[in-house]
């Protein structure tokens, strides 16, 4: 009988020929992808008997069949865990378990969105290891060579050689920790997606642990579902492994420490010993699970941000160029620092490891260097925990006000529907999958991680459970204003509230058998059910009604109707009088600005991540690009260019002919065709793209381009306050404090202007502006306002977008949208003076740029075709990009400042600073009403349209688009608002 894997073999040769007989026309990439993805169809199985339910055989068939798709099966409420790859390790450790067996519920199923929803694109960013090598321990008779001998020496004893293998083997080590639950599956597809992608001799996989004071290593069940207790007991047998066991005097072996960085092993020695033994011998890397904008959360926060590469494949970890690392530790004893590379689940960040640990020389990838004796030296207690009080210590109210202020806007959003029901994992599998369109972008196991750790919920299952649940803060607490679920709550429509509940209400249903029905009708099965058929839905049901209780109204009537269900419930009836409304007054102190309207608002803090541009390497451009080819055919090949092919490089980024260079070298036209054209093929496949005469020369270029710009990111806090606008859609509105700045342009500035002189001090008052540009999701609620002046197209952009800028709007459509907004909110809002815009935008920066001396189009929108100063080429992407999607802001936590959209100033054109004001206010010529303002206003800040000189912190625009009447579509705005603020 053939093996699973022989059938496997046989089903992709099958598929092969098919492809193969229709003659499809696919080139080398696809058909590589078409036959990665062919591994994953698995033959069918036919399973012995099964002691166990039919349904649970039935389902086990079922989920061995789904390796590769889009639906894996996950319990809701599962009481069965077994597959058949566990038969015998279950059927053991059911043995250990030895305990009654419990009633539980009936176990339905529900499709939980896989945790890698981008395994092709993983797969293929890991190709730079796809190399093989000369095995050191499997030979083979080598024919040719045997049969020479003979003739030429007649010694009959047979030549061997050795066998090409693939060139590393991996070791997944995954840390053991309180938040391993939350990466499980995402861990177990990472491990399954390293054995079938092909750049590994082999994948093993091992669990660590340091429980019992020391570091060690165990071999690691790839289904994470063996039962808790039988995980313990099995535990117990198992023969434990050091760290050093896995080190590999060649080389050849790559270890990645899967991990989040979060558990308490990392405010310990221990683990960083372990990394710089492993890092002396052999490469490894911190596979973390979070994304990088949330590394500063995490013990990485204590390493020092630097950026590693490779000249040659397969350097030791100790052994990488290292860029960023601080002077005082480069002097240092590097028996002391512990460098490794950072790996998350994205394709490009894998990609760019991946290089690196290829050698191609012109590639960085992240990384950190934790300083050991600063380390050890420091205590245990509180190493990662800097803030004044301890979570424990929070309120209800801390804990979402500082989840608010400080977790994405994705993790919110599903925070807000996790409120409505019990939290498992698979529950939030399933509000992952069912309300997808609701989240601004798609929701990765890292938004549920931000959700898990943050501090609003706490493990709640017991060894006994078989499934990791949790509850919100404050659940179990009389008082709901103590209980971050009512909180979470009061924040969400009740509309989407219970859609939540009719949602996962329809989904039990379907599961059970039962018509789909709604969150009510549910109720009335529960409540007329005489069996326990509906016993696994309890624990919803009880949230439920506790929701329902919470919105008031008709579903607090609701809810008592159908309290009988819940013991909770008939024992709050049985010792409760019955409950009584009462009317009271909510007190509000205010601080009155200077205004005769009262304005007020709450003040939130965010965070938000800076980013600096600290250095140009400046090079000869062509030795670089022949460096970097001569790393990529080195990588193809495992030989250096020719000379020949060195000086085909170097003439054709020269712009040199075939016919020019054969003129002055000894090589005919032929000749170097014949070498190019070679060349040009194996460039090809190592870029994959495809590369000629022609194009080479940019190609080689973006490659120089990429390793030129250093980018030192970091943390900053400010705060904000949030203006509804109605339907969901929210203005930001950040706080500037005020201060003095010189306004202008130094006459020593590149590619300056007249009119930004001369330079003058300018003293400002606090002021609020908004975050980002106007969206045209805000243009459109603030259009549908009562008309104050004129009226406002609905939809006046070029580019379509909620969340793109606002454009094609002129100067007095803007004034009409503050005039609509401040009758709307109460508060004046209005375009910022040009003084305001300048002083905001620079951040207390005196550089061209908020980044720095220059720019580059890894951090904003403009036209990158064009350089300044230092600057290189980069991406002209021609259109207009979502507000703050290039993810870093200035100092005071503005985005886009610098290039998108050119943005409306309320000042009258000057064409100097002569005579200008120096308090911060608008610059207006003798008519000062607003309604009658003719002529030019100011545009600041650059476009996507414009060169890097105009979106300069100074740079002003002046010329026929600086009409108030005209229309563009790079030309938008932001509001600003002065008010007071409410203490609450």
């Amino acid at each position: 009988m053939e093996t699973s894997q022989q059938q496997r073999g046989s089903t992709i040769g099958q598929f092969a020929k098919t492809l193969t007989d229709a003659k499809l026309d696919f080139d080398a990439i696809d058909l590589a992808d078409i036959l990665w993805l062919a591994q994953f169809i698995e033959p069918a199985k036919s399973l012995p008997s099964d002691p166990r339910p039919q349904e649970t055989v039935e389902r086990i068939q079922n989920d061995t069949k789904k390796i590769d798709n889009n639906e894996p099966t996950v319990n809701l409420y599962p009481n069965d865990h077994s597959s058949p790859q566990q038969s015998e390790t279950i059927a053991s450790a059911q043995k250990l378990e030895q305990k009654p067996e419990k009633q539980s519920g009936t176990s339905f199923s529900v499709p939980a969105a896989p945790a890698l929803r981008n395994r092709l694109d993983l797969a293929r960013s890991l190709r730079p290891l796809m190399r093989k090598v000369s095995s050191q321990t499997r030979f083979d008779v080598d024919e040719d060579a045997t049969v020479a001998q003979i003739a030429e020496t007649g010694v009959w004893l047979p030549v061997v050689r050795a066998v090409p293998e693939r060139w590393l083997q991996l070791d997944l080590v995954v840390e053991e920790s309180k938040t391993t639950v939350i990466w499980e599956r995402a861990i177990m597809e990472l491990n399954h997606l390293m054995e079938y992608q092909g750049a590994f001799r082999s994948v093993r996989t091992w669990r660590l642990s340091a429980q019992t004071g020391k570091v060690q290593l165990f071999p690691r069940w790839r289904d994470g579902s063996i039962h808790s207790v039988a995980k313990t007991e099995l535990a117990r047998n198992q023969r434990s492994h050091t760290p050093g066991e896995l080190i590999d005097p060649t080389g050849r072996r790559l270890i990645w420490l899967v991990t989040d960085c979060t558990s308490a092993l990392w405010r310990q020695d221990l683990i960083y010993e372990t990394l710089l033994d492993w890092s002396k011998v052999q490469p490894i890397a911190i596979f973390q699970m979070f994304p990088e904008r949330l590394w500063s959360r995490t013990a990485l926060r204590d390493g020092h941000i630097v950026r590693l590469g490779a000249i040659v494949p397969g350097l030791l970890s100790n052994q990488l160029v290292i860029e960023g690392l601080p002077q005082r530790l480069e002097q240092r004893n590097h028996e002391d620092l512990v460098t490794v590379s950072i790996i998350t689940l994205d394709a490009a960040s894998m990609l760019l490891w991946a290089r690196v640990a290829s050698g191609f020389g012109d590639y960085r990838t992240p990384g950190r260097t934790f300083d050991l004796s600063f380390i050890r030296r420091q205590p245990e207690k509180g190493k990662l925990d800097s803030s004044p009080r301890s979570i424990s210590e929070r309120t209800a109210q801390e804990r979402v006000a500082l989840f608010r202020s400080t977790a994405s806007k994705t993790a919110q959003q599903l925070a807000d529907l996790m409120a409505a029901t019990p939290v498992t994992l698979p529950v939030i599998d399933l509000l992952r999958d069912a309300f997808r369109a609701d989240f601004q972008e798609e929701v990765q196991q890292s938004h549920v991680a931000e959700v898990l750790l943050s501090g609003l919920l706490r493990r709640c299952d017991t060894e006994e459970d078989d499934v990791c649940r949790y509850e919100f803060w404050g659940d179990n607490s009389p008082n709901g204003d103590e209980r971050v679920r009512h909180i979470l709550l009061g924040d969400t429509s009740i509309l989407k509230t219970i859609e939540v509940l009719n949602v996962l209400s329809t989904s039990i249903c379907q599961k059970l058998g039962s018509p789909s029905k709604t969150f009510e009708a549910l109720l009335g099965d529960i409540q007329a059910s005489e069996g326990d058929q509906w016993d696994a839905v309890l624990p919803f049901a009880r949230v439920g009604l506790d929701v329902l209780r919470r919105l008031g109204g008709e579903y607090a009537a609701l809810a008592q109707r159908y309290s009988s269900i819940t013991e909770s419930e008939v024992l709050l009836r049985e010792t409760l009088p019955p409950l009584q409304e009462f009317t009271f007054e909510v007190a509000t102190i205010i601080i009155e600005a200077d205004t005769a309207t009262p304005q007020g608002f709450i003040l939130q803090s965010f965070n938000f991540e800076v980013a600096i541009i600290t250095g140009i390497n400046q090079s000869n451009v062509s030795n670089n690009s022949l460096e970097i080819a001569d790393n990529l055919v080195f990588y193809q090949t495992e030989k250096h260019l020719t000379e020949v092919e060195q000086l085909i490089i170097q003439e054709t980024i020269s712009n040199r002919t075939y016919e020019q260079i054969a003129a002055s070298s000894n090589y005919s036209t032929r000749q170097l065709k014949n070498v190019a054209n070679n060349l040009w093929k194996v460039l090809s496949e190592a870029l994959g793209e495809k590369i000629n005469k022609t194009n080479l020369k940019n190609t080689l270029q973006r490659q120089v381009n990429y390793s030129q710009i250093d980018i030192h990111r970091s943390l900053r806090q400010a705060q904000y306050f949030i203006e509804g606008l109605g339907s969901g859609v929210k203005l930001e509105m950040v706080a500037i404090p005020e201060g003095s700045f010189l306004m202008g342009s130094p006459e020593d500035e590149p590619e300056r202007y007249s009119d930004e002189s001369p330079q003058h001090q300018v003293t400002v008052s606090a002021f609020f502006m908004g975050k980002y540009p106007i969206t045209q999701a805000q243009w459109q609620a603030v259009a549908s306002l009562p008309q104050v002046n004129r009226e406002l197209s609905p939809d006046p952009s070029h580019f379509k977008g909620a969340n793109l800028p606002v454009e094609e709007v002129s100067w007095y459509d803007a004034v009409e949208f503050c005039d609509r907004l401040s009758q709307y909110t109460g508060r004046p809002y209005s375009l910022p003076s040009e003084a305001e815009w300048e002083y905001a935008c620079r951040a207390g920066t005196t550089t061209p740029f908020h980044f720095g001396e220059t720019i580059t189009s890894e951090l904003a929108n403009y036209n990158a075709d064009y350089t300044y100063g230092a600057g290189v080429k980069g991406t002209y992407r021609e259109e207009t990009t979502p507000v703050g999607s290039f993810e870093v802001a200035n100092a005071f936590g503005l985005y886009d400042m610098h290039g998108n959209v050119d943005e409306w100033c309320l000042d009258d054109w000057h064409s100097n600073y002569e005579g200008a004001p120096t308090d911060g206010s608008a610059w207006f010529d003798d008519n000062d009403n607003i309604y009658q303002k003719q002529g030019r206003a100011v545009l600041r800040g650059g476009s996507w349209f414009y060169n890097p000189k105009y979106c300069r912190s100074a740079s002003r625009d002046y010329d026929l688009r600086a009409e108030r009447d005209s229309i563009s579509y790079d030309i938008g705005f932001r509001v600003v608002c002065a008010a007071g603020r409410i203490l609450q």
